[in-house]
């Protein structure tokens, strides 16, 4: 599933207004020639006159909606990742903020998930950063196949990735992470297709759900880190979700 552009935005409604004024500017200046006799003659218009108009109109019309077609576009540019074609780190900490402010104005439950691909340089050591581009890419075709319609996937940065889960419990994020890291820790990367080469890799993932925790999205980034620190710490390959105790423990061992 591709990144989706937002269907409600503010430039796209002055485009949508501005189509529909047209139209029925169209609609009327017609209309009121068929239905009022001798329209054109008391208005002043001859024939050359409203073909002229007419083709005026429709070129003013095409404009707009070659504008919004280019604008989507644009947006499109501007929120995706180039690599992985996921949202990119600005929009996802955006859509944080709106999801974080719904989820708190209607008292439901967010989940965030960070994951990290666990020994990844050496990937990129052993088989070259094109391979390693490409692993990044395949996995996040994975990601795309398991979330659901209201989940948002972003390439935080390098081979960190975040999903927003809204309506999710900690339970129902945990329960999440956990299937994707075990269809991560089966599934082949195809690394050379003409010699049939295949790579295999396992993830860490951190959840943090509000409103137990995080008292704005940066805390809840912040926490979710936590957690993937603490699934590092235990062997990677595993999810932990962020309790109190894993803040206090993974401060422990940054000072140690």
């Amino acid at each position: 599933m591709k990144p989706k552009i937002p269907l409600v935005t503010v430039s796209l409604k002055k485009r949508l207004w501005s189509i529909i004024i047209i139209v029925m500017a169209y609609l009327i200046y017609t209309g009121l020639g068929n239905l009022i006799p001798q329209y054109w003659e008391i208005i002043g218009l001859k024939h050359l006159s409203r073909t002229i108009l007419t083709l005026g109109g429709i070129v003013i019309l095409l404009i707009c909606l070659s504008g919004l077609a280019l604008s989507e576009k644009l947006s499109s540019i501007v929120i995706s990742e180039e690599l992985t074609g996921l949202y990119n780190r600005n929009y996802i900490k955006q859509r944080l903020q709106e999801e974080f402010y719904r989820s708190g104005r209607y008292n439901h439950p967010l989940s965030l998930l960070m994951i990290d691909l666990d020994g990844f340089k050496a990937i990129n050591d052993k088989y070259g950063h094109m391979i390693g581009d490409n692993v990044l890419k395949s996995f996040a075709n994975l990601i795309k196949q398991e979330i659901r319609q209201s989940d948002i996937a972003a390439r935080y940065g390098g081979e960190e990735f975040l999903i927003i889960m809204p309506e999710t419990s900690s339970q129902d994020g945990f329960c999440a992470a956990e299937r994707l890291r075990q269809k991560v820790s089966l599934w082949r990367f195809e690394v050379d297709s003409h010699k049939d080469k295949t790579i295999q890799f396992t993830i860490s993932i951190g959840v943090c759900s509000f409103p137990q925790y995080g008292r704005d999205p940066k805390e809840l980034i912040s926490l979710a880190d936590v957690a993937l620190y603490q699934a590092k710490q235990k062997g990677k390959n595993k999810v932990a979700v962020y309790r109190e105790e894993i803040s206090s423990k993974s401060q422990t061992a940054l000072l140690d």
